[in-house]
């Protein structure tokens, strides 16, 4: 398992390319966070430190600010998008202190490139994060490619999803059928 201490490492150093986000992280100094993925025994604790970073939170004292539950059968809905994913997580605490950590979180893909430039090179580094780049949007296209196929197949091949027009005529008919079921009943009244 991944010990706190290297977590938080490489997130600060990734944050140290942005000041702007370690301002938002900056007042939330002190504050935990949790991160666990039941069933699994992964579990990571950061805390925010006044300059707006991270510092392992091992041996915390009483309860995190916030404590993200993330399951591990999620996982698979990564290929969905991560708001799919983050859907699955179960969030108790200080929701701003999340929010602050995903608007800081957002500058992270171009320090991770600065980061790569940094260990192989301006060359080497600009090709590495080109090729992530490349792998991002294929991961992105097969999503696309598979959610549309499916559909189609659902709707159009199986049949085991009617379309909405098919849908709006059945209920209108269904509503006709009511209103003739209603007259006849007052008819056979009126005869009886």
């Amino acid at each position: 398992m991944i010990p706190n201490t290297l977590i938080a490492r490489a997130l600060s150093r990734l944050l140290s390319h942005d000041d702007a986000a370690r301002r938002v992280l900056a007042p939330h100094a002190g504050e935990t966070l949790t991160v666990r993925m039941p069933p699994s025994p992964f579990a990571t604790s950061l805390r925010v430190t006044e300059a707006g970073d991270f510092a392992a939170g091992d041996g915390l004292s009483g309860e995190a600010s916030v404590t993200v539950e993330f399951p591990l059968a999620a996982l698979p809905l990564l290929a969905q998008g991560r708001e799919a994913a983050l859907r699955s997580a179960r969030v108790n605490g200080n929701a701003g202190l999340l929010q602050d950590i995903s608007r800081a979180f957002t500058s992270l893909p171009l320090a991770a490139e600065a980061e790569l430039e940094r260990v192989l090179g301006p060359v080497l580094g600009n090709e590495a994060a080109r090729f992530l780049r490349a792998l991002k949007a294929l991961g992105e296209n097969a999503q696309s490619s598979l959610h549309s196929a499916g559909r189609r197949y659902l709707h159009d091949e199986a049949g085991l999803v009617a379309e909405r027009d098919d849908v709006a005529k059945f209920a209108a008919d269904l509503q006709r059928l009511r209103i003739d079921v209603q007259r006849l009943q007052a008819r056979l009244a009126k005869l009886a």
